[in-house]
């Protein structure tokens, strides 16, 4: 609150409206780099964390000072960790919904897509790939995978032989036969 005292005037004081006040034209103006008071800011590394101030419900501000008492902190402290806490809560709950979000998404376009008869439940089995094989490139595997007759490892590196069909999309996993397989075609 702010209140003013009127005081009698006495030969030589000093009255309201002679002071520089904010809105008298006549103010002088700060030198750079000085406060009010006259001293100069800190440096950066010196100076404290900002203040925020708020006014709080008397209840809310008894429940804060309870709390920061048995937490054996100040209530400066306690109100600093509540905001830091409740801001790492928040990001973490968007960032987890917008993974729950692509899931959903993701399994979404998947329900579609084999309603439409295009989902995994349609691809070919191994015979029908096979089946429609026209050639067998002998290749040298890069990233390992299984023949489709006998499920034998391919590792990397390993001499295997992929084939090449007309039914192969992007999705569809590629036709793999190990040397003892295509022997026996």
């Amino acid at each position: 609150m702010f209140c003013i005292t009127l005081i009698p005037e006495r030969a030589g004081a000093v009255t309201v409206s002679d002071q520089n006040t904010p809105e008298s034209p006549e103010r002088k103006p700060r030198k750079p780099g000085t406060r009010r008071r006259g001293r100069k800011p800190a440096a950066a590394e010196e100076r404290k964390d900002r203040v925020i101030q708020a006014r709080v419900p008397e209840d809310l501000e008894a429940t804060l000072k309870q709390a920061a008492e048995k937490r054996r902190m100040s209530v400066s402290h306690l109100i600093r960790n509540v905001l830091e806490d409740t801001f790492t809560l928040v990001d973490n709950i968007v960032a987890d919904s917008s993974a729950l979000v692509e899931q959903v998404s993701r399994d979404a376009k998947r329900v579609a897509a084999s309603v439409r008869g295009e989902g995994e439940l349609c691809k070919p089995s191994a015979q029908a790939l096979l089946d429609a094989v026209e050639a067998w490139q002998d290749v040298i595997v890069n990233k390992p995978g299984h023949c489709v007759e006998c499920n034998k490892p391919l590792q990397r590196g390993q001499r295997a032989y992929r084939g090449l069909s007309p039914l192969q999309k992007p999705d569809t996993p590629a036709v793999w036969l190990c040397s003892d397989c295509l022997e026996q075609l």
